[in-house]
């Protein structure tokens, strides 16, 4: 097989994963529209992270105060995480509409963190992300002896 094959073969293998992370198993946890007579899987969560880290990248220039606090790196993550354990740890399978708000809670997190990070206080910003490091990765390593 060329290079020009095992390319082709490789980007094959890898298109079902462009805009939906989630093997088919998972896809319920996907939004399915149908684009040029072909159904795409979409990531639910991560419609609403990559809109929020974008809003998280411009409010803090042009919005209230309010919505540019450092607790909000802190809290704004929590919801996505929790309702990933419930989907994952319980019989329990979620909706999309909530796992999309979550996303976008989380994206105006993570986009706020990286201005605060890049303009601001990097200590409270860096522990933060560490600690939600360790419970998530302490959570996805559990998460795989269960399934």
């Amino acid at each position: 097989m060329g290079i020009g094959a095992e390319l082709r073969a490789g980007l094959a293998a890898a298109a079902p994963f462009l805009l939906s992370h989630h093997v088919p198993a998972e896809r319920h946890r996907c939004y399915a529209p149908v684009v040029f007579g072909r159904r795409v899987h979409v990531c639910a969560r991560c419609s609403g992270v990559y809109p929020g880290i974008a809003a998280g990248l411009v409010v803090p220039a042009i919005g209230p105060a309010v919505l540019v606090d450092l607790r909000l790196v802190a809290v704004l993550p929590l919801p996505a995480l929790l309702d990933w354990a419930v989907t994952t740890f319980t019989p329990r399978r979620g909706t999309n509409g909530v796992r999309t708000l979550t996303g976008l809670l989380l994206g105006y997190g993570y986009g706020l963190g990286l201005t605060v990070l890049v303009s601001g206080p990097r200590l409270p910003v860096l522990s933060i992300g560490a600690v939600y490091a360790v419970v998530a990765g302490v959570l996805v390593s559990r998460s795989e002896t269960v399934a």
